[in-house]
């Protein structure tokens, strides 16, 4: 088994071209394949401490054959204050999927890196760029007008965002034939109104819209965030009623800010994603037919809202 990496540029809806970087697992005959934490040894990684194998992400290649591999995407913070598809949490996320045997996707929005454009102001521009990734990717590859590059079918679907980039993630919503599911990191809360030029109200309802469809979503936070409170955090989790929302698993690690710049953050943030793919799993069974039907298990855990940890970080309590 053999791990491959490919930087390819995808146009977005617009033909901007979007700078992409593609991992996968491919077989001794050359096909993508599904791998596992199993093949995938790497004793110098802090992502394999106290990590156990998923139940999603390990498969032979007749299963891929026949149901395809799973993938992830994933989009970075903002580009103008840095963030890129290289930033240390978008790295760690892929690095982590990658070893649990996923095809990943990470790419640059608009404006950033070697991507063509400029940022907008409004980030709806960089939500048509999330929007024609996935198109791409669940076209086995393929635009109206090329073939970008040669993917099998897409079985599953994980769609993540960290910081500005799960701003833009809450904005796809839309109903896809294969199960997908939600990776919101550090979602920038409070700071909306500044990342997209006032249109707050426009990225208020792609996350009610999220809340109302029939996705499974981690929402995960850290208490020392420096954009968002704590406190504000959980408000917006009551006002939502997000605990008792079977779909939502609301996580708050201890100790971690925005950024992540410690490696023991970075453990902590990976360890959550990984207990939550454990408990949010997909299985397929035959009915009394013969036909096959999917049966999603959720056994994700809410938070304890009880006590609220402010942090010393202002916010603006109106975004």
């Amino acid at each position: 088994m053999q791990k491959i990496k490919k930087n390819i540029f995808i146009p977005s809806y617009d033909k901007t071209p979007l700078e992409v970087r593609v991992k996968y697992w491919q077989d001794g005959l050359g096909r993508i394949v599904n791998g596992g934490n199993d093949i995938y040894k790497d004793n110098t990684s802090i992502y394999n401490s106290g990590i156990q194998n998923s139940s999603i992400g390990s498969s032979n290649d007749n299963e891929v054959e026949i149901n395809g591999i799973k993938a992830v995407i994933i989009s970075h913070p903002y580009g103008p204050l840095g963030g890129d598809f290289n930033n240390n949490v978008v790295v760690a996320v892929e690095h982590y999927f990658l070893s649990m045997g996923y095809l990943t996707v990470a790419f640059n929005f608009r404006g950033v890196g070697n991507s063509g454009g400029r940022t907008s102001w409004s980030g709806e521009p960089e939500c048509g760029d999330y929007k024609s990734i996935v198109e791409v990717l669940l076209n086995s590859g393929r635009t109206k007008d090329e073939i970008i590059i040669e993917l099998p079918k897409i079985s599953e679907l994980i769609i993540v965002g960290y910081s500005y980039g799960s701003l833009i993630a809450s904005s796809f919503t839309t109903s896809l034939s294969i199960p997908t599911f939600y990776i919101l990191i550090s979602y920038p809360l409070s700071v909306r109104w500044f990342l997209t030029f006032f249109h707050t109200s426009t990225y208020i309802n792609h996350l009610i819209s999220l809340i109302n469809s029939n996705s499974k979503v981690l929402f995960i936070y850290g208490n020392y965030d420096q954009f968002t409170r704590s406190s504000r955090f959980k408000n917006w989790v009551r006002e939502n009623n997000l605990i008792n929302n079977p779909r939502w698993t609301i996580k708050e690690l201890r100790g971690a800010d925005h950024f992540y710049v410690t490696g023991s953050m970075e453990i902590s943030l990976i360890q959550e994603l990984n207990e939550w793919i454990n408990n949010t799993s997909t299985n397929r069974i035959n009915n009394d037919d013969g036909d096959e039907l999917l049966v999603e298990n959720n056994k994700s855990e809410g938070m304890d809202l009880k006590n609220s940890n402010n942090s010393s970080n202002a916010e603006n309590s109106n975004n």
